[in-house]
């Protein structure tokens, strides 16, 4: 097991670290995003090296330089938050109010380090040869405890930022895979579920259960392993986002001026427009392109969506795809294109999309509601 573990943390260093410097030197996408995801992957690199300088023994021969990176897993959470909003939003920038996130990195590195300076050498290998043995008092895993709680916090509100990121691109865009964060998601989804697993590995010594920690190290530096290894088979890095949010976009409609006339005469502007010249078909078709065709602010579109139809932009267009999909699907000239022409037609550009759609939208699948929809011309000829 030994053997395994300086194979593969050696390895998970270097591909964390080479990742880390890829991303500074970056030029494509937005460079603020590259530097705070390079700072992220760079300070996991750096605890992954203390993890594997510790095994070596080399703080118990040289106690005096150790634990001078043990702040920095604190600061994990806040770049990954940081990395998140800075994709998410066009416009974000790093304030000085951001500082106020590394206050724990810096006051509990300030603190430990005088803390663990004061004592004497003597003292200090005493340490070190308790962090060996995993012989710790209950205060060391109660701190911990508190390390892993802050970093999860932070992944947290990046998910949660995600989550809002997703739903409101629905109001901008018709066709969302490839700005949907899916990757970040899963990045933060795996880090989250590896920590978890991490967390339960570092308290098996104080639960009795000595005897696990071993086995289920292994499996957290294995489970790592993988981890980098698909960010970097999937070539992961800035990914091509067509437009970030702005914050002021994100408000309600408390403070506008549209009035019911006003909304209703705009609805029927939009529908006439989607009946005539069906813009729909576009596959890239955005809110800010339709509401170019209409000249109306793309505020007053979203309201008359929101308000009138009960829809956001995406669902609004993806409606009038599917009923135009629907009318092929049943139009036996047309029995000839395949499911994939259909939907390629309509304006879809994503099969699973276009199938998860139209089930919600007819019960059914595409296949089968054109099966269906043939029997049924048939019968009535």
């Amino acid at each position: 097991m030994d053997i395994v573990l300086n194979t593969l943390l050696p390895i998970i260093i270097l591909q964390v670290l080479l990742l880390a410097f890829f991303l500074f030197a970056l030029k494509k996408g937005k460079k603020l995003s590259n530097r705070l995801l390079a700072l992220f992957f760079l300070f996991l690199g750096i605890n992954f090296s203390d993890g594997l300088i510790g095994l070596t023994g080399f703080y118990q021969q040289y106690p005096a330089i150790a634990h001078l990176e043990d702040g920095f897993a604190l600061l994990l959470g806040p770049l990954l938050l940081f990395y998140t909003r800075s994709v998410v939003y066009e416009g974000f920038q790093l304030k000085t109010s951001h500082l106020l996130h590394l206050l724990p990195f810096i006051i509990i590195t300030i603190t430990f380090q005088v803390f663990y300076h004061s004592y004497s050498q003597e003292e200090q290998l005493f340490i070190q040869k308790s962090i060996a043995d995993r012989q710790l008092p209950p205060g060391f895993y109660f701190s911990v405890a508190l390390v892993y709680g802050h970093v999860l916090t932070y992944f947290f509100l990046a998910l949660k930022g995600i989550s809002f990121y997703q739903q409101r691109i629905k109001d901008l865009f018709s066709s969302t895979e490839k700005i949907s964060l899916a990757w970040l998601r899963f990045l933060i989804l795996t880090m989250t579920g590896i920590l978890l697993f991490s967390l339960v590995n570092v308290m098996a010594p104080y639960a009795g259960l000595d005897a696990w920690f071993q086995p289920t190290f292994a499996i957290v530096v294995g489970l790592f392993f993988l981890f980098v290894n698909a960010v970097v088979f999937k070539g992961l890095q800035q990914p091509e986002i067509f437009a970030g949010l702005e914050k002021k976009d994100t408000a309600k409609y408390t403070s506008s001026s549209l009035g019911s006339e006003e909304k209703q005469a705009l609805k029927d502007k939009l529908i006439q427009l989607m009946e005539n010249e069906k813009p729909y078909l576009d596959p890239e078709i955005s809110l800010e392109q339709l509401c170019a065709k209409l000249d109306v602010a793309p505020r007053k579109l979203s309201q008359v969506l929101n308000e009138l139809f009960g829809q956001n932009y995406y669902d609004f267009i993806n409606s009038y795809r599917i009923n135009e999909a629907m009318t092929i699907l049943s139009n036996s000239p047309d029995s000839k294109l395949t499911v994939l022409e259909v939907l390629y037609e309509v304006g879809f550009n994503s099969k699973s999309s276009f199938n998860t759609i139209f089930k919600e939208k007819t019960g059914t699948t595409p296949s089968s509601f054109r099966k269906e929809a043939l029997q049924k011309l048939a019968a009535s000829t």
